[in-house]
Order: structure tokens, then C-alpha cells, then sequence
């Protein structure tokens, strides 16, 4: 009897060490994968995040009431065709008109349909200019690239993944495409231009122009 007890024991033992041994072995082999997913989830995040770079659409904008409103909604079409995510910051440099206010009317009516995209407008109480209202929108604005742009310039037709690719490509510190405006009655072609910029170069430049006009402006 003695005998059997002491056998039930050591098979019991055996059994809680077999256990004990396969437990830790699929605690190793769990841990490894999940291991494996994490730093595949990490690659594919690195991955994203430089192909697909956050782009800002800065636009100065004075006494464009009649304007605005399809300048929105360009801005809103070519911010839904990028492949990254994006921003538009419209900064109303003093407008006397109701520049701000047609602004948010469009804007309210295209975040129904495009909730992803965020919008944010800036306003100056007096007009500054265009190289201030840039300024106001560069430091504000959470992108890696600036698209810099006036609010008469329409982007439908630019394919900002384009010309993202091309500053990647050739490591420019600012790319540009020019949109050519139809005629109006007599009146000439105009071309309006998109200039897109790395957001540190931007603010740098904008930066070194305000010094080198601050020290024009005080000499005597």
C-alpha cells in the first residue's frame, strides 16, 4: 500500500513538472510572437509615418469674401486625395468684408462630408500683410511640409502626392506648381502658384526676412 502511495506521489510529481515545463513553453513562444507583431506594427507605423508626411495648407487671406468659398472647397478636394493625413489654416489678415465669416460657412458645410480633415482659421485684427499672415499660419501649423498658398490660387487639379515625392526625391528645400488661371473678358491669364516647403524652412526664411526688414527699418 505504501508502495502505491509513494508511486501515485511521484507520478503526480511528474505530471506537475511536465506541466510546469510545457506552460513555460508556450509563455516563450507567445511572448515571441507578440514580440514579432509589435515590432512589425512599429515598422509599419516608421513606414507611414516618412511616406506619408502631415502637410499643412497655409493660406494668407485679406478681403476674399466672393473667393473664399471655392478656395475652401479646393483646399478640402486636394487635402482628400493626399495619401497622408493634413491640415488647412487660413489666416484672415484683417479683412474689412466678410472674409471670415463666408470662410466657416464653407467649412461647415464640407466637414459634414469630410469630418477626417481639420480646419482651423487664424485672424488678424489689423492687415499685416502677406508675409506676417504666412508667418501666423507657419508657427501654427502641426505638418512636416507647408503648402503655401493665396486664397485665389485653386489646387483641385495638384497632386500633392506628387509633389511630395519630388521634394523626397531630390531633397529640394521648396517645390512649386503653377496653376494658370483662365482669362476673364479682356483681362490676361493669370498663374497663381502652390509652393511646398519643409515647415523648418519655412519659418526660417519668413524668420530672416522679418530681421533683415527690422534692420532696414531702423537705420537712419
Amino acid at each position: 500500500m505504501a508502495v502505491e502511495i509513494i508511486a501515485y506521489d511521484w507520478l503526480a510529481l511528474w505530471i506537475i513538472v511536465l506541466a510546469v515545463a510545457l506552460n513555460a513553453f508556450f509563455a516563450v513562444m507567445w511572448y515571441d510572437e507578440t514580440s514579432k507583431i509589435r515590432v512589425q506594427k512599429q515598422d509599419l507605423v516608421t513606414v507611414i509615418s516618412h511616406e506619408f508626411p502631415m502637410v499643412s495648407f497655409v493660406v494668407p487671406a485679406h478681403n476674399q469674401e466672393q473667393q473664399i468659398s471655392s478656395c475652401v472647397k479646393s483646399l478640402f478636394n486636394c487635402a482628400s486625395n493626399y495619401r497622408g493625413p493634413s491640415e488647412i489654416i487660413i489666416i484672415d489678415d484683417g479683412s474689412t468684408d466678410a472674409t471670415y465669416e463666408s470662410a466657416w460657412s464653407a467649412i461647415d458645410m464640407l466637414q459634414k462630408e469630410l469630418p477626417q480633415i481639420h480646419v482651423r482659421i487664424l485672424k488678424h485684427m489689423t492687415h499685416l500683410g502677406r508675409e506676417e499672415a504666412a508667418k501666423t499660419g507657419a508657427n501654427k501649423a502641426m505638418g512636416e511640409y507647408i503648402a503655401l498658398l493665396d486664397a485665389t490660387t485653386p489646387c483641385d487639379c495638384i497632386s500633392l502626392n506628387q509633389l511630395i515625392d519630388t521634394m523626397s526625391t531630390t531633397q529640394k528645400t521648396v517645390v512649386s506648381h503653377e496653376v494658370r488661371l483662365p482669362s476673364y473678358k479682356d483681362e490676361p491669364a493669370v498663374t497663381r502658384s502652390l509652393l511646398l516647403y519643409p515647415a523648418d524652412v519655412l519659418r526660417r526664411m519668413l524668420h530672416e526676412e522679418q530681421t533683415v526688414k527690422s534692420t532696414k527699418e531702423t537705420k537712419f
